[in-house]
């Protein structure tokens, strides 16, 4: 499985998802620089505590990210997104 280099992260609170990005906006891992951002919200109840991460090494698992983000708050789920072809 291949990853498309872009993800999503939840966090159970805004305010944790808003530290996230000033934290890790920008951050450089390994050549690549990530950007972290709201993503749309897709209800109201998790607008400003959905992050969309795009910029993340193709070598990146899940579980990394989920390290390097949980670090900011409670994540109710995450996911990289990945080839469809390769899984």
């Amino acid at each position: 499985g291949q990853s498309l280099g872009y993800g999503f992260v939840n966090y159970v609170e805004a305010g944790d998802a808003d530290r996230a990005i000033g934290a890790l906006n920008g951050l450089k891992l390994q050549t690549k620089t990530i950007k972290v951002s709201y993503a749309r919200p897709s209800s109201a109840s998790i607008r400003d505590a959905n992050l969309y991460v795009s910029g993340l090494p193709k070598a990146m698992g899940q579980k990394e990210m989920e390290q390097l983000f949980s670090q900011y708050g409670r994540i109710i789920t995450s996911r990289i997104l990945m080839d469809q072809v390769t899984g």
